[in-house]
C-alpha cells in the first residue's frame, strides 16, 4: 500500500508530505484547487513522461517520492533480477531537473522507466473518468478479461512465441528479397562467368602476348638485321670486325712483353674478341630462332582482341580485374544457392513457430472463454450493488485469422440496463453514469483478482448522484476492506464514506497560487462535506446532512 507521498516543486505545489492510512481515503476540494495536480505528481513515480513545465520554481529540480509497504507481496524475485536492494518499505523516487532531464530511483538505486513501471504496475492502479473511453477499445477489454482469468503466463507464452515468429518472418522476408534481387542477376552472372571461364585467362598472359605479337609482326625485319649483324661479326668472312680485331690483337701481343701496361691492353683486347665471338654466336642463334609465322600471329591477334574486348565490355583494365570479377560473381552465385537453402530452412522454421504461436493463442483464447461465464455473473452482481438491478452484461469473443499482440480474439462488451432489453454494444448505448459504474464494477473485481494493494479512483463519479452515489460509495467501501482505496471525488456520499479525508485547497503565497493539502478531523469533515452539498455558503441544513452521511458511514463500519 501507499504509505507516504512527498512532492517538491511540482506545478502549483511547493512542498507536500502526505501520510496515507489503510482502508478508504477520500480527497476533496473545489474545482481548480489542484486535485488533478496530485494525480499528475503521483503518475510521475508510476513512469509517466516528465516535462520541464511542471516545475514550480524553474531554478530547482522537482522531486516526487512515494513510500510503499510491500508486506505480503512476492516481489523479492523482481528486486533480485534487477539487482536492487529489497526492503518491505520500498521508496520510489522521480527527479526532474531544470533542463527537463528525468531520473528514476528504487530504494535509491537508479533504474529505467521500464523497470519503474514494471514494479509500480504490481503496487497501484489509477482509474480516472477518462479511462471509461477505454471500454471502446478491444485491447483494453481483452486486458480486463485476461486479468480476471489470471492469464499472465498464457499471455507471456503467446507473446514470446509471436515475437519469435515475427523475428524469423522478418528474416525470411529479407532473405526472400535478396533471392529475388539475385535471381534478376543470376542469368547475367552465369553468362559472364561462363564467358570468362571459356576465355581461360591467365593473370600474366596479356604482356607476353603483346610482346609475341610485336615480335612476329616484325619477324622478317628482325631476321634481316640479325643476319647482317652476324655476317659482320663472322670469322669466316674477310675484313669483318673480328678479323680486323685479330690484326689489332697481333700487334698488341707483339709489345706486351715491354711492360705491364702493354700486357693489360693485350688481355683486354683478348677478352673483347672472346665476347664478340660469343655475341656473334648468340646473334646467329637468335636469328635462327626467329620464325616468320603468319598463322601464329593471327592466333595471337585474335587472343589479344578477345582480352581487349572483355576488358572493354566489363570496364576493367587488366586480366586480373577480369579474374577478380569472375571470382566475385561465382561467390554471388554461391550465395544465391546458399540463400535459397536458407530460405527453405526459414520457411520450415516459420511454419513451426506459426503453429507454436497459433497453439499458444488457442490456449489463451480457451482460458478466456472458460472465464467469461463467471466473470459476467460477477460483473452483473456488482452492477446490481451499484444501483442497476435489472442490468445484464455479456462478453462476446470473436475469432480473427491474423495474430495480434493480444492473440486471435476480439472482445465486445454487451450491456443492457433494463430487463427484457437485449444487450448491445456497451460503448454505443451506456450513458456516462452507467459507464462510470460499469468501470467501477470491472475495476473492483479485477482488483480483487489481481490483489493490487492500492486502487485510486480519480473523479470517476461523473454522471452519478442520489441513491446511486450511495451505492457507488458502498462498493468503494467494500473494496477498501481488501485494498487501500484512494478516491478523489466531488460526491458527498463518497466523501463521507472515507476513513481518512484530505482537503485540497489553493491560496496565494508571495503573489503566486500554491496548492496545499491537509488532513481533516471529524468537525472539519462536516464542513467540507457540507460545502460539497451546499456550495460556497455552508448552511446548518447542509451540516446536518453531512453529519447524517458521516453517521451512516459509522453505522456501516460497525456492521
Amino acid at each position: 500500500m501507499l504509505r507516504a507521498l512527498q512532492i517538491e516543486n511540482y506545478a502549483l505545489i511547493r512542498s507536500l508530505d502526505i501520510q496515507f492510512d489503510e482502508g478508504f481515503t477520500v480527497i476533496t476540494g473545489e474545482t481548480g484547487a489542484g486535485k488533478s495536480i496530485l494525480m499528475g505528481a503521483l503518475s510521475l513515480i508510476l513512469g509517466s513522461r516528465a516535462e520541464t513545465d511542471v516545475l514550480y520554481d524553474k531554478s530547482r529540480k522537482c522531486i516526487v517520492e512515494g513510500t510503499f509497504d510491500t508486506t505480503g507481496l512476492p516481489l523479492e524475485p523482481f528486486f533480485e533480477q534487477n539487482d536492487l536492494d529489497y526492503n518491505v518499505l520500498t521508496t520510489i523516487r522521480r527527479e526532474i531537473n531544470e533542463h527537463g532531464k528525468s531520473r528514476a530511483f528504487i530504494n535509491d538505486t537508479p533504474v529505467t522507466l521500464a523497470t519503474l513501471k514494471e514494479l509500480t504496475s504490481t503496487l497501484i492502479d489509477i482509474h480516472s473518468q477518462h479511462q471509461n473511453l477505454l471500454l471502446q477499445n478491444s485491447q483494453f477489454r481483452l486486458d480486463i478479461l485476461d486479468q480476471y482469468a489470471q492469464n499472465q503466463q498464457q499471455r507471456t507464452n503467446y507473446r514470446n512465441a509471436l515475437a519469435q515468429l515475427k523475428q524469423v518472418s522478418q528474416q525470411y522476408l529479407q532473405v526472400k528479397e535478396q533471392c529475388a534481387q539475385a535471381a534478376l542477376q543470376q542469368e547475367f552472372n552465369n553468362y559472364t562467368v561462363q564467358e570468362l571461364d571459356n576465355a581461360q585467362l591467365q593473370a600474366d598472359e596479356q604482356e607476353a602476348t603483346e610482346q609475341s605479337i610485336q615480335l612476329l609482326s616484325h619477324a622478317e625485319d628482325i631476321k634481316s638485321h640479325l643476319y647482317s649483324a652476324a655476317q659482320q661479326l663472322s670469322e669466316q668472312e674477310d675484313n669483318t670486325i673480328i678479323q680486323q680485331l685479330k690484326s689489332v690483337q697481333s700487334e698488341c701481343h707483339a709489345v706486351q712483353q715491354m711492360g705491364p701496361e702493354f700486357q693489360d691492353i693485350a688481355s683486354r683486347l683478348d677478352a673483347v674478341i672472346v665476347e664478340l665471338k660469343d655475341l656473334a654466336y648468340e646473334i646467329v642463334r637468335k636469328e635462327n630462332e626467329i620464325e616468320v609465322n603468319p598463322k601464329e600471329l593471327e592466333r595471337l591477334n585474335e587472343r589479344i582482341d578477345l582480352i581487349y574486348s572483355l576488358q572493354h565490355k566489363y570496364q576493367v583494365d587488366t586480366i586480373q580485374d577480369l579474374l577478380n570479377l569472375s571470382d566475385r560473381l561465382k561467390k554471388e552465385l554461391g550465395q544465391y544457392t546458399d540463400n535459397q537453402e536458407l530460405l527453405e530452412q526459414l520457411e520450415k522454421q516459420r511454419q513451426v513457430l506459426h503453429d507454436k504461436a497459433q497453439l499458444a493463442a488457442e490456449k489463451l483464447s480457451a482460458s478466456r472463454k472458460g472465464a467469461i461465464s463467471k466473470f459476467q455473473k460477477e460483473v452483473e452482481e456488482r452492477l446490481h450493488q451499484l444501483g442497476m438491478p435489472d442490468s445484464s452484461f455479456e462478453i462476446v469473443l470473436t475469432h480473427r485469422d491474423e495474430m495480434q499482440q493480444s492473440g486471435t480474439d476480439d472482445a465486445q462488451f454487451m450491456f443492457s440496463a433494463n430487463r427484457g432489453i437485449v444487450p448491445a454494444d456497451l460503448s454505443k448505448i451506456a450513458s456516462g453514469g452507467e459507464m462510470s459504474r460499469i468501470m467501477l464494477a470491472l475495476k473492483s473485481i479485477i482488483s480483487d483478482t489481481t490483489l493490487l494493494p492500492t486502487v485510486i479512483f480519480d473523479e470517476i463519479d461523473t454522471g452519478i448522484s442520489g441513491d446511486t452515489a450511495n451505492k457507488v460509495a458502498a462498493v468503494m467501501g467494500l473494496l477498501s476492506e481488501q485494498h487501500q482505496v484512494i478516491a478523489i471525488t466531488h460526491l458527498p456520499q463518497i466523501a463521507a464514506r472515507g476513513d481518512q479525508h484530505f482537503l485540497v485547497y489553493k491560496n496565494n503565497v508571495d503573489g503566486k497560487a500554491v496548492t496545499n493539502l491537509r488532513s481533516l478531523n471529524d468537525e472539519e469533515r462536516i464542513d467540507a462535506i457540507a460545502g460539497i452539498l451546499g456550495g460556497s455558503e455552508i448552511t446548518e441544513s447542509a451540516r446536518a446532512t453531512a453529519r447524517e452521511l458521516l453517521n451512516d458511514k459509522k453505522t456501516h463500519s460497525r456492521k
